[in-house]
């Protein structure tokens, strides 16, 4: 097979478009006939042949690995097809011959190459649950009608060859479905006929199904509250690992809430040289998942920290955490949290001083407890209050979580000799987000406070000098001492 690039450059805009569309078509041309060979092979393997099965009968446990198989697609996409092309054969008679099509005006916009598969797919399934609830099969055939003309881009018309706007008029409305598809698509798209995407084409088919469903969407909210679950499972590394099935309203409170958190607050402004080699240096790298994941905790970390949570033994949410001394003093060794067989860092430990409610147990070198912890580590109230009214949310360069969403962050670290186990002050404490406090932790990186503002340091792989980064979010004036508080580390270079 030739390369078309040369062809492709040498057309002009429109030529491109042109041809994107007529290569469509043709994939489309043999998509359909896909779906019908799919369905064929999953009507010879249907279940009441058992072994004589096609499937079986070539020593496979069912149609959709035999599909996949041969054709070498995944097994959701030969699901998929044999699915739709299901829906689609007609039903054998009695001496073998074929039915009536189920859907007739699918399979021949499916056949001219006018309808995508996917489109095809969203309008059977809505059609079958009309046919699940009751509705007439007239009914039923003119949403068909009416959806695949919308899809395809074909002005609607009734059963009676009318244009879909002289159809009778019930309540300032257009009566049956095809009435109703054109007045959808026309408050969205303006006059005339348009090619629907397929997702406009889901939106209307719910739209229809409403109209004609009587029972409307009570049992599917039913359906809905029996499927609604959520699993997490430890796996043998220490993750956890889950799957999750939310019902629309609680699918929406979450997206909502992460939403939140996720979404930047930037506003446009010119930045120096200077500003700009530090917004790269300190940039968010996560992944959308990564960063999903931490919206969530992050939201369960606040919710479990309110006082009307619910307590456990009489205290709120606490972690407990097994530390050896000989660990806690080098900074480099682990430490093991209650319910988790795997082992942390010291430097998770660290994190969860700063801003949990943590119990830490330490051990000596025969396991003696030397030290139960209590959970005053934790800045009060007041105090946080105070790091909000002065820090104005994370302290972090070029980041915009606000102070509700921060955490409170020892400059000093909890083994440090100047600020001993129990002892928390304000000149000794910063605002931070969930992430930035994780990354500062677990990184390089070293935050300091010079002349009463938070600066953070590289390391050499960012910036060979390891300049400070001033932060941005302070309110207050700020005092002009050059003095600097020693800075925390995590295996910062020699003589950064």
């Amino acid at each position: 097979m030739t390369s078309t690039a040369p062809l492709l450059t040498s057309l002009d805009d429109a030529g491109l478009l042109a041809r994107a569309a007529e290569i469509e078509r043709a994939g489309r041309l043999i998509d359909a006939e896909r779906v019908a060979v799919a369905g064929e092979i999953g009507h010879r393997s249907r279940s009441s042949l058992g072994d004589e099965g096609l499937s079986r009968s070539e020593n496979f446990v069912s149609p959709v690995k035999l599909l996949a198989e041969v054709t070498g697609v995944s097994s959701r996409e030969a699901k998929s097809r044999l699915d739709l092309g299901r829906r689609l054969r007609a039903a054998e008679l009695l001496g073998g011959l074929p039915g009536p099509e189920p859907f007739p005006a699918v399979t021949a916009a499916l056949a001219a190459g006018l309808l995508p598969v996917e489109a095809a797919s969203v309008i059977t399934r809505e059609c079958i649950v009309l046919a699940e609830r009751g509705v007439a099969e007239a009914s039923i055939a003119e949403a068909e009608r009416a959806l695949v003309d919308a899809a395809v881009g074909r002005s609607g018309s009734d059963g009676a060859g009318r244009d879909a706007g002289e159809s009778d008029v019930v309540g300032g409305g257009f009566a049956g479905p095809e009435g109703a598809v054109h007045e959808l698509t026309m408050l969205g798209r303006g006059a005339g006929a348009v090619v629907l995407g397929v997702d406009d084409v889901a939106r209307l088919a719910i739209r229809v199904r409403e109209l004609l469903d009587p029972d409307g969407a009570a049992p599917r909210d039913e359906r809905h509250q029996q499927l609604r679950s959520l699993t997490l499972t430890r796996s043998a590394d220490g993750m956890f690992r889950g799957r999750l099935a939310l019902t629309p309203e609680q699918g929406a409170l979450w997206v909502n809430a992460t939403q939140a958190i996720l979404s930047p607050r930037v506003q446009p402004r010119f930045r120096s040289e200077d500003d700009y080699v530090s917004a790269q240096l300190t940039a968010d790298t996560r992944t959308g998942p990564q960063r999903l994941a931490d919206a969530v905790t992050e939201l369960i970390a606040r919710a479990a920290g309110a006082p009307e949570m619910p307590h456990l033994a009489g205290a709120t949410t606490t972690v407990n955490v097994h530390v050896s001394l000989a660990d806690l003093e080098s900074g480099q060794g682990r430490a093991w949290i209650d319910g988790i067989d795997e082992p942390v860092p010291l430097g998770v430990v660290e994190r969860l001083r700063c801003h949990a409610p943590t119990v830490a147990t330490l051990f000596g070198d025969h396991g003696e407890v030397l030290h139960h912890g209590k959970t005053r580590r934790l800045f009060t109230p007041a105090q946080n209050r105070a790091l909000a009214a002065r820090d104005g949310g994370c302290v972090w360069p070029g980041c915009d979580r606000p102070p509700s969403w921060c955490e409170s962050h020892h400059v000093e670290e909890w083994r440090s000799p100047a600020h001993a186990p129990g002892r928390t002050d304000i000149g000794n404490g910063v605002l931070l987000c969930h992430f930035h406090h994780a990354h500062l932790h677990s990184a390089t990186w070293a935050l300091v406070m010079r002349a009463g503002v938070p600066h953070v340091i590289p390391p050499r792989r960012c910036d060979p000098e390891q300049r400070p980064i001033p932060t941005t979010r302070r309110r207050t004036t700020l005092a002009r001492s050059q003095g600097a508080t020693p800075a925390r580390r995590s295996n910062a270079p020699p003589g950064a």
